[in-house]
């Protein structure tokens, strides 16, 4: 019975990460938008049904997101509401992961042992985050000391930690499960740039393509670490 909900959940997925490809390669907004609305929801659902041992800030995590993917289809009834509900949701999600990643690592070991990553993730960070403001201050019509300036720096910060977490992680722990974890989080970290690119520099079609398919792509792999029977780190250090 297992089995076949599995089957079922993954043909689901798998349809809805094909609609949202389609709705971006042929310019359906509609169909892009609604199908990548439900993919997180179903992964919620893969969660609890598939992975053997849960953890409450990866299912957090999922949730958050989930919600912040379905009030983006609400936007068009108040899009400054559902924007900020969005937003919220999803900085919740990502502090979640950040937590369960931090849980797994002892903060002095890894500061011990990893000092010039971590400086040049810093670097990295610092850098970045000023590149993506820039961008985003390139549009006229936004109004910074505001909330929703606030919210997406906010959001850019996170998404720039969870890259940075991870790969940390990765190097902590040096297991299957950190790696897919490092992976998926590259995939969606830089989705989001290409987006924030498509968005606030230009709305070229290929910068779409290439958003989407990173997206996808990382999609994916949370998938193979959700269903994955490899579920105990493997610590270097310990």
């Amino acid at each position: 019975m297992k089995t076949s909900k599995l089957k079922i959940v993954s043909a689901i997925i798998a349809m809805l990460c094909g609609l949202f490809l389609c709705g971006v390669l042929f310019g359906i907004n509609m169909l892009s938008n609604y199908s990548r609305a439900f993919i997180l929801p179903f992964f919620v659902y893969l969660y609890f049904l598939e992975s053997e041992t849960k953890s409450q800030y990866f299912a957090s995590f999922l949730i958050a997101c989930s919600i912040g993917e379905l009030s983006k289809i609400f936007g068009s009834f108040d899009y400054e509401l559902f924007s900020k509900v969005s937003n919220v949701a999803y900085i919740y999600g990502y502090i979640n992961l950040l937590i369960y990643m931090l849980r797994s690592m002892k903060i002095h070991r890894l500061i011990k042992n990893f000092k010039m990553a971590i400086t040049v993730l810093i670097g990295f960070n610092l850098y970045t985050i000023f590149f993506l403001n820039q961008m985003i201050l390139s549009d006229s019509a936004i109004e910074i000391y505001t909330l929703n300036f606030f919210l997406e720096c906010t959001y850019n910060v996170c998404i720039l930690l969870i890259l940075s977490i991870s790969l940390l992680n990765y190097l902590y722990h040096d297991s299957k499960r950190g790696l897919l974890l490092f992976l998926a989080s590259v995939c969606i970290v830089f989705s989001e740039m290409v987006q924030v690119a498509y968005i606030f520099v230009s709305a070229d079609y290929l910068l779409n393509v290439v958003y989407a398919l990173l997206l996808v792509t990382g999609f994916y792999i949370v998938y193979v670490y959700i269903v994955s029977k490899i579920n105990a780190y493997y610590k270097i250090l310990s």
